[in-house]
C-alpha cells in the first residue's frame, strides 16, 4: 500500500524481463490506458483507487509480460454489479484483442455462463463434471451440478423459495471414502459411499464422475 501503482507494475516487469526502468514505465502507461485508466493515475497509491480501478490495475499487471494464459481467480469479488459488468466487458475485450486464453475461477454461475467456452464443476477438490458450458448448464448430469444450477435465481420464472443443498462440504484434510459429494446427495446409492467414481465420457466432450449414470 505504500508504493505507487505504476511502480508495482514496473516491479513485475523487471522481475521477469531485463529492461530499463524507463522502458518499463513506458509500457506501464500503455497498459493502464489499455485497461481504461488515465496513465497519469499511475502515480497514485492503491488507496486512491476505487475497487474497480484496483481490479483494472491488477489486470494491467497480469498483462505486463505478454502472457498466453491468464488465471482469473474471482475477478469480480466485492464489486457492485455495474463495476462487475465493466470488468467482465474489459476482460472479454482484452481476451479477443490479445488472443489470450483464460482460466476463470468463480462461484458465480452467471459469470461462468457469460465468459467461458468450457466449464469444470469441482467439489471438495475433485472435478465432478466437465464440458461445453451450454451443455453443462442446460443438461447437468452430476447431482452437485444440478443442485448448484437449481439454487441459482432465475428472473424469468415465477417467484419461489430458493432450492439449496443441505449439509456442509467436508474438510479438505479429511480422508473421504467414495464420492466426496455422497454425504449431501439425496439420490446416492451404497456404491457412492464406498467407491470414488471415475470421470466418464458421456459424449460430445461431456465428462461426468457419478455412479448414477
Amino acid at each position: 500500500p505504500v508504493f505507487r501503482v505504476r511502480d508495482q507494475i514496473v516491479e513485475a516487469i523487471q522481475a521477469h524481463e531485463n529492461v530499463e526502468e524507463k522502458t518499463a514505465l513506458d509500457r506501464v502507461e500503455k497498459l493502464l490506458e489499455m485497461v481504461g485508466i488515465e496513465c497519469s493515475r499511475g502515480k497514485s497509491y492503491p488507496h486512491e483507487f476505487s475497487g474497480g480501478m484496483k481490479q483494472r490495475a491488477i489486470i494491467a499487471m497480469a498483462l505486463a509480460c505478454n502472457p498466453d494464459l491468464i488465471i482469473a481467480d474471482e475477478p469480480t469479488t466485492a464489486l457492485d454489479v455495474i463495476v462487475q459488468a465493466q470488468i467482465l466487458g474489459l476482460i472479454k475485450k482484452l481476451r479477443s484483442e490479445l488472443n489470450l486464453s483464460m482460466i476463470l475461477i468463480t462461484h458465480d454461475i452467471s459469470i461462468m455462463s457469460q465468459m467461458c467456452n468450457k466449464v469444470g464443476i469441482m467439489y471438495a477438490g475433485k472435478l465432478l463434471e466437465f464440458g461445453e458450458t451450454v451443455t453443462v448448464i442446460k443438461k447437468p448430469l452430476n447431482p452437485y451440478t444440478k443442485g448448484l444450477i437449481e439454487a441459482f435465481p432465475d428472473i424469468m420464472t415465477e417467484r419461489k423459495i430458493f432450492s439449496y443443498i443441505p449439509g456442509t462440504p467436508p474438510a479438505l484434510g479429511d480422508v473421504v471414502m467414495g464420492c466426496r459429494f455422497a454425504p449431501r446427495c439425496s439420490i446416492k446409492k451404497k456404491e457412492c459411499e464406498k467407491i470414488d467414481p471415475e470421470m466418464k465420457d458421456v459424449g460430445g466432450g461431456h465428462f461426468v464422475a457419478c455412479h448414477l449414470l
